[in-house]
């Protein structure tokens, strides 16, 4: 998708960034069902970083409260671990790999 194309799609009214459709499941046409991430966005009180260790995701930061720390603080673990990721307070997958 051209970049042209894709600020058209963003900018599009109609599409909310917070709502994606569920594939798979039977809903009517149009219906749309919240996304985990503005879920687990929505209902964060703080944010952490896992670390994909022997194919297990175990949290390796403390507890940042806005998610933007947690994001900095990634971008340093990633040079330690291969792969990282921020959850939610709730366990709740916000970003990563």
């Amino acid at each position: 998708m051209s970049y042209e194309k894709a600020m058209k799609h963003s900018n599009n009214p109609r599409k909310s960034k917070f709502y994606q459709p569920v594939l798979g499941m039977p809903f009517k046409e149009g219906e749309r069902v919240e996304s985990t991430l503005s879920i687990g966005l929505r209902t964060a009180e703080s944010f952490h970083v896992k670390a994909d260790i022997n194919n297990k995701w175990e949290q390796v930061s403390e507890n940042f409260l806005t998610e933007d720390e947690a994001i900095d603080k990634s971008f340093e673990l990633d040079k330690i671990y291969n792969r990282t990721r921020i959850y939610s307070d709730k366990d709740i997958h916000i970003s990563g790999w």
